[in-house]
């Protein structure tokens, strides 16, 4: 049983933050509905494809069922009055325009079911004088400051390599959609809440705008640094990249003699405490790269184990996905498709249970509407063809 059994969402996002929120939601036992228009969510034009399969679309809408409505037509409005009649959530991401052309306005919505939670994901918030300018993930990494303090010193701004600020407005929007509910077990109301992507994507920044906020003065991008502890970044060892975190003093002896760092190269400093080695990092990172030049990565991390410092290997995506804890914890599931399997990465708290495939564009409309709707209500026939 997932933890929000008996809970349906309509999901009307596109693309990414809107869709990753409901399946966010789909993976914890909700029945999310995701409504498409008749031309499909833009998010299965982008590849890489498999057997016709967008794994950029499948990847943001498994476990959820699919159906096709067109809200442009009567017909449409319809269908999905009904099923707002039964809904809990509701997720969109229209641009207010449109929005109002099609009716969904937050306010529309709760008059028409007071009960709901209406979670709407904006550029920039709709009661501000931003509200029609669009934003994307690249954009709110640059305007947000995230871009200025990631990449090497001296080089140029560097995009995140995976959509942050999406992703952060999607965990927002699926936190949002759980308190509304909550409150609403409460109040017996509804609400409606905003969450704009640069608003999300700002809170990531979290003490590192604290301190430009307090200081006046931007902080520059360290590389795979960080920007107060010493050490703290990525290292070349042999044969590959190590990351090591020396984020208490204690750490520090211990990282010492494990890698048998050669202390005459510290000039007779006192680094015991770190605001000492990020005064002199250069002498640090120096004596670190040293020692990490005559071992391999393997043999890194076997030392570093054995002492308790915090160190990890450099993975990409493919031995990411392969590692020992990632099996044992079978984090990487197989979703069964007519067109064949495809993998993907389970959440945490999908509780083990078979993932379901991203739906098919309309491929569960007949189905749900027969299931939601009164035959008398609703004529199929007037629904757009599969």
């Amino acid at each position: 049983m997932g933890l929000l059994d008996g809970i349906r969402v309509l999901d009307l996002s596109r693309v990414l933050a809107g869709p990753y929120a409901g399946q966010l939601l789909a993976d914890m036992g909700a029945d999310v509905i995701k409504i498409e228009p008749p031309e499909g969510d833009p998010a299965r034009g982008i590849g890489p494809h498999i057997d016709g399969r967008s794994l950029y679309f499948s990847a943001l809408n498994s476990n959820k069922r699919g159906i096709v409505l067109d809200l442009t037509t009567d017909a449409g409005q319809e269908a999905f009055g009904a099923l707002l009649a039964d809904a809990d959530i509701l997720l969109e991401n229209l641009r207010p325009a449109a929005a109002r052309r099609l009716g969904l306005e937050p306010a529309s919505l709760l008059e028409r079911r007071p009960e709901l939670v209406v979670v709407s994901i904006s550029g920039y918030a709709r009661d501000s004088a931003w509200s029609e300018v669009p934003a994307l993930d690249l954009t709110a990494q640059a305007e947000t400051g995230i871009m200025s303090v990631t990449g090497e010193p001296g080089g140029p701004p560097v995009r995140a390599g995976v959509p942050v600020g999406d992703l952060a407005a999607g965990m927002w929007a699926a936190m949002a959609a759980l308190a509304g509910t909550i409150d609403r077990l409460r109040t017996g109301r509804g609400r409606a809440i905003e969450v704009p992507l640069i608003d999300a994507t700002l809170t990531l920044t979290s003490y590192v705008a604290t301190a430009a906020a307090h200081t006046g003065e931007d902080p520059p991008p360290v590389g795979s640094g960080h920007h107060s502890v010493v050490p703290y970044r990525a290292y070349p060892a042999a044969d590959g990249w190590v990351v090591i975190a020396v984020i208490g003093d204690r750490f520090w002896p211990a990282l010492t003699a494990a890698l048998e760092l050669d202390e005459a190269a510290f000039d007779g400093l006192d680094l015991a405490r770190n605001v000492a080695r990020h005064e002199h990092r250069e002498v640090v990172d120096d004596a670190v790269v040293e020692a990490l030049s005559r071992l391999t990565v393997e043999e890194v991390c076997r030392r570093l184990a054995d002492a308790g410092v915090p160190h990890a290997p450099v993975n990409g995506m493919v031995d990411a996905l392969a590692t020992p804890y990632v099996a044992a914890q079978g984090v990487v599931a197989e979703v069964e498709t007519p067109q064949g399997p495809y993998r993907t990465v389970r959440g945490p708290l999908n509780d083990g249970r078979a993932i379901r495939p991203a739906p098919g564009l309309g491929e569960h409309t007949a189905a749900v509407l027969r299931e939601l709707l009164p035959a008398s209500e609703f004529l199929l026939s007037e629904l757009p063809p599969m």
